[in-house]
């Protein structure tokens, strides 16, 4: 297992037949067992994943502490040059150890590799397409961080693939502190912390969106744990020219989650109360190149400095969900 060239993580929590699913997939790719290992992380599942381990399948099992803390289990215990994950609903191309053999060949002073990615939507039975805006090839780590919060570039956790030896010499872990979001900022700190960064304008990933699916669900105040996110990547230490595009960042991911929370309601009025008053991350000095995305992000942005009032009265109309069947 010494030759390993790609580590991937498989955090599992009650899911024996996403884990079955995922092995049988793995099984077609080429060269798997030699160039790649799984490595699943149960994640205190209340009945024990089963896996037939072998040299190139490991399992770990540990006391439920979510999904940051099995991540970052696997990531200690892989033995891979590179390490990936995948989520145990999703699933990778066939093409996927040729794709990456490809780029890191390619690029081999690159610490961390971006890739394009796709969302099965299975409820409407939809693609859609997260393409970057910018070519492949090799950036500096500030210019990709500047594209990444401009959203130039695009990414899903299970769409990067990054050295571990670098995640190792600068101590980058999920923050096992965040709920939600804590995958952004992981990409914001290898990204951050890598002297180059590849972007290929290639996909190999597939996100799986179906019912039940976090992204589905009426939201609850489990939801305001994003609110922590955004402090916490507004808090990381970026150079000042690049601060401007980090807020635009943020704001988007205000206005993603104002948006969800319109399409999906909610019972809680805590949580439109506490949207309301996170709308600051809407009012910070904003600045990216011009887009449909960056013109609406100004204009709720304006928005945001009406009466807290209005706002509460608007936003409950159109989220609050008043009764429960």
């Amino acid at each position: 297992m010494s030759s390993i060239k790609y580590s991937i993580i498989v955090p599992v929590f009650n899911n024996q037949s996403g884990v079955d699913q995922i092995i049988e997939a793995l099984h077609s790719i080429e060269g798997f067992g030699e160039k790649a290992e799984l490595i699943i992380v149960d994640d205190g599942s209340t009945i024990p994943i089963a896996v037939n381990e072998s040299d190139w399948v490991r399992l770990i099992r540990q006391p439920n502490t979510g999904v940051s803390g099995a991540r970052n289990h696997g990531i200690k215990a892989a033995k891979g040059t590179y390490v990936s994950f995948l989520d145990s609903d999703d699933s990778y191309d066939t093409k996927v150890l040729n794709v990456w053999d490809e780029v890191t060949k390619q690029s081999t002073d690159a610490s961390v590799f971006v890739f394009e990615y796709r969302i099965c939507d299975r409820i409407n039975n939809k693609i859609f397409y997260q393409t970057h805006k910018c070519g492949s090839g090799l950036y500096s780590g500030s210019d990709a961080l500047k594209y990444y919060f401009e959203k130039q570039i695009f990414s899903h956790i299970c769409s990067i693939v990054i050295n571990r030896k670098f995640l190792i010499k600068n101590a980058i872990l999920f923050n096992q502190n965040l709920a939600l979001s804590e995958d952004v900022l992981f990409a914001i700190e290898c990204i951050y912390y890598a002297p180059r960064v590849h972007v290929e304008r290639r996909s190999y990933f597939s996100y799986v969106i179906h019912k039940g699916s976090v992204t589905n669900v009426v939201a609850t105040e489990k939801v305001l744990n994003h609110f922590e996110a955004f402090k916490v990547i507004n808090n990381v230490g970026v150079p000042y020219d690049i601060i401007p595009y980090r807020n635009y960042f943020i704001a988007t991911m205000y206005l993603n989650f104002l948006l969800k929370l319109i399409s999906n309601k909610t019972s809680s009025e805590k949580v439109i109360v506490k949207t309301i008053r996170n709308r600051n991350f809407l009012q910070e000095s904003l600045k990216s190149k011009f887009s449909i995305r960056y013109a609406v992000t100004l204009g709720f942005k304006l928005v945001s400095y009406l009466p807290s009032s209005f706002l509460k009265l608007l936003l409950s109309k159109v989220c609050l969900r008043r009764h429960e069947y």
